[in-house]
């Protein structure tokens, strides 16, 4: 046998029909497909490219509009202190006690519910020209005394109605946007300061955490007025390589700059407001990571497509010279008869089949990545509205908050708990994916202090958390509708002086395990079993925030290696266990 097959390969390679059928037919498909490769290669690296310009523009979009908008609403506090009495007393009065009981003392309250209310607000001070006094939320003295009076020397500079300032505070540290208003009031003149602590802007905070995004500001004379650790309150942008890119007379450019070693996104954004530029430069480690998986998937495919089109070619052309070797099997075994089956066209019919289908394949890929494509554009169009109402919402609740404190004093409780709650939004508009474990107990312990407010300081609340989790990296407000479900459907309905609500959190190993547990009502076994096959369900339910929501988050970032167990028995309690892998 091993002679026969010996004998009719070497009669197939001395075919010159066989010869010339399988090598045009090799030469055709490879090219074909090689050409198909490098297109599909070539759209992968450009939907890469694609997507990380568009995050990146994203994400700036997203910080210049928070930015804009956080220095309108210190615009608004200083127009509203402008209409508060006791601030136009300060200024046109020699000896406002004499008009209000305690008056410097309330004064002081007002500055100080601003400066807690914002995070960012390093100081609001008040100078009056007719007393030569400045006015701060911690001390009153003379203007020649005070510490920080760098920013008096623009007083009078300018005729707009704000001046805003970049400058270092004591003149060395820290670096603050100074956001100035002069008004004249009985022929002296008044002036407002309110100090933003630059460091410490939500957005620019959040930025700076991640190891290779990096924000700037960059005046309109080409001076950074703002970067991570910044040693001078204006530097030349040759300081920064990257900064090169940058394009003065410019509202609005991105590009990724692909090289070899370091590529990164560049995009720029002309603030719509104010005389400066918003920067992020993004190092792509993850976009070289994911262009090297594509080369090697690009690698594998070619070799797979090479041995399909030598099959295919071998096939054929063995198909093309069929009669040829049923002549010779015939001469070989002259006892054979000719069957039908050995003229059929079976393998010409399975060549087209597999090229039908791959094409069919592509194109199903194809569809799907626009279809995903079309998806996250959507989504970033939703994320960019749902800011609005949040937003609104938590500054009126700032002024709520400001306005119990003037009335109530600011250590009364209901001004507290406003502040807590304002919080709390503040926390769930945020835009930050991840946070550190111990940011979310923050706020949970935030959340669980209105609940015990709303039950006259019950349930019991005892924390057992090991501190070695505090930096793992969860997803905000995944506690939150844990303690709910637990407060609401197991104490709240017999809640008295013995009802305990248990949060721990240990690690075992790579595994953070997080357990909630409550004395309430429990659940009843039916009940059990159905809540726990919903749980495994993997569609996640529309408008819900509740368990099944966190659920589907846990296993989208988490995929199998989280798993959630539920322990319930009826009249005596409940216990949610979360088990997710430790990542810093």
């Amino acid at each position: 046998m091993k002679k026969w097959r010996n004998n009719i390969t070497k009669r197939l390679l001395n075919s010159r029909m066989f010869l010339q059928n399988f090598l045009c037919l090799m030469g055709i498909l490879t090219c074909t497909f090689m050409v198909f490769a490098l297109i599909i290669f070539s759209q992968s690296r450009n939907t890469l490219k694609k997507e990380f310009t568009e995050a990146s523009q994203f994400k700036l979009e997203e910080t210049a509009l928070a930015i804009d908008q956080h220095i309108m609403d210190m615009r608004y506090i200083i127009a509203t202190l402008d209409t508060n009495n006791m601030v136009r007393a300060f200024f046109s009065h020699q000896n406002p006690e004499a008009i209000y009981d305690d008056y410097y003392t309330k004064l002081q309250t007002i500055l100080q519910a601003y400066v807690s209310a914002f995070p960012s607000m390093h100081s609001v001070y008040l100078y009056s020209e007719n007393t030569g006094t400045i006015l701060s939320s911690t001390s009153r003295t003379k203007l020649n005394l005070f510490s920080d009076i760098s920013w008096t020397k623009y007083l009078g500079n300018s005729e707009e109605s704000f001046q805003i300032i970049f400058r270092a505070v004591g003149d060395s540290f820290p670096f603050v946007l100074t956001i100035l208003k002069e008004v004249d009031i009985n022929g002296y003149t008044a002036v407002f300061v309110i100090n933003v602590d630059l460091s410490k802007l939500a957005q620019l905070a959040q930025i700076n955490e991640t190891p290779y995004q990096s924000v700037y500001l960059v005046s309109d004379d080409g001076q950074i007025v703002f970067r991570n650790g910044q040693r001078a309150i204006s530097e030349p942008l040759s300081t920064i390589p990257e900064l090169i890119n940058f394009y003065p007379e410019t509202d609005f450019y991105t590009e990724l700059i692909d090289n070899d070693t370091a590529p990164y996104t560049y995009t720029q954004k002309h603030s719509e407001n104010y005389p400066w530029s918003y920067v992020i430069v993004t190092h792509l480690q993850e976009y070289t990571s994911r262009l090297s998986s594509t080369k090697a998937m690009f690698i594998a495919v070619i070799f797979s497509l090479f041995c399909a089109v030598f099959l295919l070619s071998f096939l054929f052309s063995l198909r093309s010279v069929k009669p040829i070797r049923n002549l010779l099997q015939l001469l070989q075994n002259p006892e054979l008869s000719m069957s039908p089956e050995l003229y059929s066209d079976k393998e010409i019919s399975y060549i087209a089949d597999q090229i039908t289908s791959n094409i069919q394949k592509n194109q199903a890929l194809s569809d799907e990545l626009s279809a995903r494509l079309n998806l996250l554009n959507q989504t970033k169009l939703l994320a960019l509205q749902s800011q609005i109402n949040p937003h609104f919402l938590f500054n009126t609740l700032n002024m709520i908050h400001i306005q119990e404190s003037e009335e109530l004093g600011y250590n009364h409780p209901i001004p507290k708990l406003t502040l807590g709650l304002s919080r709390l939004l503040r926390y769930s508009i945020e835009s930050t994916d991840l946070v550190s474990l111990e940011t979310e107990l923050e706020f949970t312990k935030m959340y669980i202090n209105i609940l015990r407010e709303r039950y006259n300081n019950k349930p019991i609340v005892v924390y057992d958390i090991d501190p070695a989790t505090f930096q793992a990296k969860v997803p905000k407000l995944f506690i939150q509708p844990i303690i709910e479900n637990a407060v609401f459907h197991g104490l709240a309905e017999h809640m008295n002086e013995q009802s305990t609500l248990t949060l721990s959190c240990h690690q075992e190993e790579h595994i953070c395990v997080l357990s909630v547990k409550d004395n309430g009502v429990g659940m009843k076994p039916e009940v059990l079993a159905e809540l726990k096959e919903t749980l495994k369900e993997s569609v996640p339910l529309k408008n819900s925030i509740g368990i099944k929501n966190v659920v589907t988050r846990m296993n989208l970032l988490y995929g199998e290696e989280f798993n959630i167990d539920i322990e319930s028995t009826e009249g005596e309690g409940s216990v949610f266990i979360l088990c997710f892998p430790f990542l810093e």
